[in-house]
């Protein structure tokens, strides 16, 4: 990936022509905090990209069970696959916080991709990021037990929205234990203990309503080893069901 730049940008790819003409191009939405951009289910043809803000992508089962995809920071870019294969939006799209968007209707990207091939390039790649990070998602709901799926959604966040602090790592944004829940398929009462397990093993601590990750290096070893480790014990309630 271009340094720089946030993972699911897909204008990393362009090259400099098709990156003027893709931002002359584009229109600009704000929404405000908890407002959808679009449901799942929804027709769509329209692709974007966040300017500034965070975009909440969420699932939600046939059972009413949601499952929260991911948190897209700015840079990142959504919206990609109703656009290139014209069915239902596949999540959620929210306003986690205040944002800023550039938006592209499918008319206006088909026109750019006629003229600046990169376009086509950086689309397939951006598609493939998606995959990869739903494939690894799949596998670790599958093999990984809820301490790991845990420690690997935390990683990710600090990754994305961590800020330096007094004796470790803390999100910048507000993330609480339900969010949490949300992100790994498991309660609020299972990610407490499992939070309470880490806390016991020095990796986090709570200051007011914030979570302190005081063990990063830990935190990444367990997030890395996936499966593969059982330091801690996962609920049986909370294992995949198969």
């Amino acid at each position: 990936m271009t340094a720089g730049r946030a993972t699911f940008d897909f204008t990393q790819w362009l090259s400099a022509e098709a990156r003027a003409a893709l931002a002359a191009a584009a229109r600009v939405r704000r929404l405000q905090a908890g407002a959808t951009i679009y449901a799942q289910g929804d027709a769509g043809d329209e692709m974007f990209r966040i300017v500034s803000g965070v975009v909440r992508l969420s699932v939600m089962q046939r059972d009413g069970r949601e499952l929260l995809y991911q948190l897209f920071q700015p840079g990142d870019s959504f919206g990609t696959s109703t656009i290139v294969d014209d069915e239902p939006r596949p999540q959620t799209a929210e306003a986690y916080e205040d944002v800023e968007l550039e938006v592209w209707s499918r008319r206006t990207l088909d026109e750019l991709r006629r003229v600046h091939p990169s376009l086509n390039d950086a689309l397939l790649r951006l598609l493939s990021r998606h995959m990869r990070l739903l494939s690894d998602y799949f596998a670790g709901f599958a093999f990984d037990e809820l301490s790991c799926r845990l420690a690997q959604r935390i990683v990710d966040a600090i990754d994305m929205f961590g800020v330096p602090v007094a004796g470790g790592h803390a999100f910048s944004r507000s993330i609480n234990q339900g969010e949490l829940a949300l992100m790994v398929g498991g309660t609020r009462q299972s990610v407490n203990r499992v939070l309470r397990d880490f806390k016991r093993e020095g990796l986090v601590t709570t200051r007011g309503n914030a979570l302190i990750v005081t063990d990063l290096p830990a935190m990444r070893r367990i997030a890395a080893q996936g499966w593969k480790l059982r330091r801690f014990d996962a609920s049986d309630d909370d294992a995949p069901k198969h």
